[in-house]
């Protein structure tokens, strides 16, 4: 088992492969395990690594620390404890969020930057997610998991429900501190969006058709970030690597070979 110790916490996270970096980043209540179908696939030309942010999987679940910034600077902390230089940066979600975060203050640090169904910092969503919050602190954790459960869940029913066992896995296993944390909310927070269009190395934006939540994001992404690529997936809901992973490698494979 292999963490990086960063002082204050400690990073779990995995490694395969060899040559350039690249840096996996998962979403919230996930962790590196959602990367399983791409690995063996990026691992045949770059140095995979799969950190799991603090607070999930195997990492330190501090009682506050849960800001943008400061999944930022563990990243940083993380890559310069590794040694790493000049690497890919993809991120999914809440993974997303991080990776716009550290190239806006890093990206001289960064090859590539692969934006995947991405969050960011400021922006509004059409869902309010804060409720889990308020369930996880008056009825407890297991009541907010259940719920945040079910919403994550619901997409993956029938033919679409391959993604599904590993989804729960790991949110059932998720530490819930995220949501317990008392400045959770209060951080302050400066608009990405406001600021993304200093972001000048190569970036691809992805998201699923079917993730009406995040497509407007990632259309605006597009919009501010000079020379960007947007993919958008047909027929796909917001875990496009689980729910379409030939086409996710393919769709990162060619962008980071090209660059």
């Amino acid at each position: 088992m292999s963490y990086a110790e960063l002082g204050d916490i400690r990073i779990y996270y995995e490694e395969a492969g060899a040559g350039i970096p690249a840096v996996f980043l998962h979403g919230f209540t996930l962790d590196r395990r959602m990367w399983n179908p791409n690995v063996d696939f990026f691992a045949n030309k770059y140095d995979v690594i799969l950190p799991d942010s603090r607070g999930h999987g195997l990492s330190s679940a501090p009682k506050t620390g849960y800001s943008r910034n400061d999944r930022v600077e563990d990243l940083r902390r993380f890559i310069e404890d590794l040694g790493l230089d000049k690497l890919h940066l993809i991120g999914l979600s809440m993974g997303g969020s991080t990776a716009i975060g550290f190239a806006l203050k890093y990206q001289d640090r960064l090859r590539t930057l692969t934006l995947v169904s991405s969050g960011a910092a400021g922006y509004k969503l059409a869902r309010d997610f804060g409720q889990f919050d308020e369930v996880a602190k008056t009825e407890g954790l297991e009541a907010a998991r259940s719920e945040w459960r079910e919403l994550s869940l619901k997409w993956f029913v029938g033919e679409r429900s391959g993604p599904r066992e590993l989804m729960e896995r790991m949110i059932n296993e998720h530490s819930g501190a995220i949501w317990m944390d008392s400045m959770r909310g209060k951080y302050p927070s400066t608009p990405d969006l406001d600021q993304v269009h200093r972001i000048t190395i190569p970036t691809l934006i992805i998201a699923g058709e079917r993730d009406k939540v995040f497509v407007p994001l990632a259309e605006a992404l597009h919009e501010r970030i000079s020379g960007s690529r947007l993919v958008v997936v047909k027929d796909v809901g917001h875990m496009v690597n689980l729910e379409r992973p030939e086409e996710f490698n393919r769709l990162v494979g060619e962008f980071l070979e090209s660059n």
